[in-house]
């Protein structure tokens, strides 16, 4: 008897209207504790405050999505290295047929101390390979109106100082936290989860007001990341 043809999966058929809440960082178990994954770390916490079901695997990301009290909901961990970020971002936007408007973006912050985060409406990439990699493919315009909440792991010491050398903040980010340190980013990742369920319901201008007081930056130069992803 000749073999019927295998099915072909569709995939998750899109919520239509969905918000679309991405939160970067590296695929795989060796990255899952590093600091560049806070993100998408973060991404998980809100997934569970929604009570959204467990992520669903699709070609370029993981995506998890519901109806909340907070409208149509998905969130997503790019199924990508962070330097290949814009293409799971406009596979998903495709997907969804939805606008750049529609996303909030979690990323991690070299210029914020570790258990702070900061929220804003809009701006540059700031030098975050993620954001880089996806301002590349939905354009610097686009890019410029999608709100994003960083979570801050702070820059790598050396001798003392903070580090900007592209090799110690590419070992610092790809690299797992202190516990210590990992207590607090854990807290910011918290943070970052509330707020962004904070933003959902009130709006961008409401979360920053309640969620960036005491966002101190660690330098003067405020999201200039100097990020270095991994592809």
């Amino acid at each position: 008897m000749a073999r019927l043809p295998k099915l072909r999966r569709r995939g998750l058929k899109p919520l239509q209207g969905a918000r679309l809440i991405v939160g970067l960082g590296n695929p795989g178990s060796d990255y899952s504790q590093n600091r560049h994954n806070a993100g998408a770390r973060a991404v998980e916490h809100i997934r569970k405050t929604l009570r959204l079901p467990q992520f669903e695997r699709e070609s370029r990301y993981r995506v998890s999505q519901g109806e909340t009290t907070q409208g149509p909901v998905a969130v997503v961990v790019p199924r990508a290295f962070m330097n290949e970020s814009g293409k799971a971002v406009q596979s998903l936007l495709d997907k969804y047929r939805a606008d750049p408007s529609d996303l909030v973006l979690l990323v991690d912050e070299l210029d914020l101390k570790p258990g702070r985060i900061r929220i804003r409406p809009s701006g540059s990439d700031a030098g975050q390979r993620g954001m880089r990699s996806i301002k590349a493919v939905i354009g610097e315009l686009a890019l410029q109106n999608v709100p994003r909440v960083r979570i801050g792991v702070g820059r790598p010491m050396v001798n003392g100082n903070p580090s900007h050398h592209p090799d110690d903040v590419a070992d610092w980010l790809l690299s797992d936290p202190s516990p210590a340190e990992r207590r607090l980013l854990h807290e910011a990742e918290l943070r970052a989860a509330e707020a962004v369920v904070h933003l959902l319901e009130h709006g961008v201008e409401s979360a920053m007001n309640v969620y960036n007081r005491g966002a101190v930056n660690t330098d003067t130069t405020v999201g200039g990341g100097g990020d270095v992803g991994t592809g």
